[in-house]
């Protein structure tokens, strides 16, 4: 599903005013849609309580608070930020009936809240798509006032606080209980933290022309079940395992064996032809037994000459690399041969994005197709940043960095974001909070990984498998409890997964 950005959305309400919508009409349709939907979720609504901006946005309630009152509502207006000063604001202020309440939030704040203390619905129409930074401080305290009364509230089209385009969400922004989004969905929308403010998203259309829309090219999307469709492609009638592919596997140490089985079995639950795991003589036989359908590359690691040797055989032989799993300290070994001779695409998780951090190996030197799949602690290890600032700007994050490194980057988390080098964006709403557990990365990294192998482009491969990854979470969760499923369970929900898309 397409996401807009702002400058997106700008471009398409330009064009439909170009098509005889003007930007007047969008404006009547988003309030009517914000007047419906409060209606539906407070069916006995007797008083509503607008905080309207100065802005377009501050018109969409003024729409609202027309038709709520004409339906009998009792509505008071709240000017957060003054008198409206947009012109099309300023004609739907005009037009409200005089039954409506105006407070100007300047007036004093004791007004202010006695108005919204008796609110049964609170609705947000103060900033759109167009806000950035941090709210003024006195509109920061109003929202943290808001956030604790026990009135439904309701954003329209963005929760005042958060951006659009990158997900962040300044301190104390409206915590809206559902936003009606006008016209499409927006990045923020799914990604965290902004997500956490938004409550449950309802699209609504709001007269922009659907050929518009469906003509608009967009750099951002919602993974949904087409992109996992394309990626589990049917099977060739003719197929033998040579034409499905052959994934090379360098992962597992002593102590993390069940790392690599875990990414193995993901790999191999995802219809890779042949896997090769390159294993370290010491974990050879744990691996053995755990992954019988595999074959091995077994190397001593004290025996770089060898270990060197019998690596670029294996890579010649493959269609794609996954590295890191359990690597632990044989990353230090491992990593640079495999860096410097490997012409397949590559999928670096774990102890490998370690090894890059800490070596501050030139990915971006690298040509062939790279993906990156860090936990946020990995990818402020990559970038110098702190965590907390990655996870309060994931989208930044993981686009700034893809762009640097040459690579598709797949910033897992909650609303896991898949980023390439070229701007595109593809935001995951699969998986739950019962996936945070170590071993569910090196899942993914299998799943993923199995997809290079079968000739899946490398930011759809990394879509894809996130997207298939948080489905069988789902279903985990859903049979199993988010508490008590585990990252091997997820391997075992894959193959109904699967089943699913073969349905279809």
């Amino acid at each position: 599903m397409k996401l807009f950005t702002k400058s997106e959305m700008q471009a398409l309400e330009s064009a439909s005013a170009a098509q005889g919508v003007p930007l007047s009409q969008l404006m009547e349709a988003a309030g009517e849609a914000l007047a419906q939907e409060v209606k539906k979720r407070c069916p006995s609504l007797s008083r509503a309580v607008l905080l309207c901006g100065k802005g377009n946005n501050g018109g969409d309630g003024f729409v609202c608070a027309r038709l709520l009152a004409r339906a009998g509502v009792s509505c008071t207006v709240i000017l957060v930020q003054g008198p409206p000063t947009a012109s099309l604001a300023r004609e739907a202020f005009d037009k409200m009936p005089g039954q409506v309440a105006v407070i100007d939030e300047s007036g004093g704040p004791a007004r202010v809240k006695e108005a919204l203390a008796f609110g049964d619905a609170i609705l947000d129409c103060v900033f759109g798509f167009g806000f950035c930074g941090q709210l003024p401080p006195d509109i920061a305290a109003l929202f943290a006032y808001v956030n604790s009364l026990p009135g439904f509230r309701l954003s329209g089209d963005l929760p005042s606080g958060v951006e659009c385009d990158t997900g962040r969400a300044a301190a104390c922004s409206f915590r809206a209980q559902a936003t009606v989004a006008f016209t499409a969905g927006k990045p923020a929308h799914w990604c965290y933290p902004a997500k956490e403010y938004c409550g449950q998203v309802v699209i609504r259309q709001v007269g922009v022309p659907q050929a518009l829309l469906d003509a608009s090219g967009t750099q951002a999307a919602l993974a949904d079940n087409s992109l996992a469709k394309q990626a589990l492609r049917p099977l060739n009638p003719q197929a033998n395992k040579g034409t499905h592919g052959r994934l090379l596997l360098v992962a597992g140490s002593y102590g993390m064996a069940g790392a690599c089985v875990m990414a193995a079995r993901g790999a191999l639950r995802c219809g890779v032809g042949l896997l090769d795991i390159f294993a370290e003589k010491a974990v050879y036989p744990i691996l053995a037994a755990a992954a019988p359908e595999a074959v091995f590359t077994v190397y001593d690691a004290s025996d770089p000459g060898s270990l060197r040797q019998k690596l670029e055989k294996a890579l010649d032989l493959s269609t794609a690399c996954a590295m890191g799993c359990g690597l632990g300290e044989l990353a230090q070994t491992v990593c640079p041969p495999v860096l410097e001779a490997c012409r397949v695409p590559l999928l670096l998780d774990a102890d490998a994005l370690n090894f890059c951090a800490r070596s501050g190996f030139p990915l971006r030197t690298l040509s062939q197709p790279l993906v990156l799949t860090p936990h946020p602690g990995e990818m402020a290890r990559l970038t110098g940043r702190s965590i907390s600032d990655i996870q309060a700007g994931r989208i930044e994050a993981a686009l700034s960095y893809a762009e640097s490194a040459g690579a598709v980057v797949l910033l897992k988390g909650a609303g896991t974001v898949i980023a390439s080098p070229q701007g595109r964006l593809t935001i995951n709403p699969t998986g739950n909070p019962g996936m945070a557990k170590g071993g569910s990365g090196d899942v993914l990294a299998g799943v993923a990984g199995a997809l290079l192998a079968q000739g899946i482009p490398a930011y759809e491969a990394a879509a894809a498998g996130a997207y298939l990854h948080g489905l069988a979470g789902d279903l985990c969760q859903e049979k199993l409890s988010a508490r008590s499923m585990l990252p091997t369970d997820l391997i075992q929900a894959l193959p109904e997964i699967c089943k699913n898309f073969e349905r279809q």
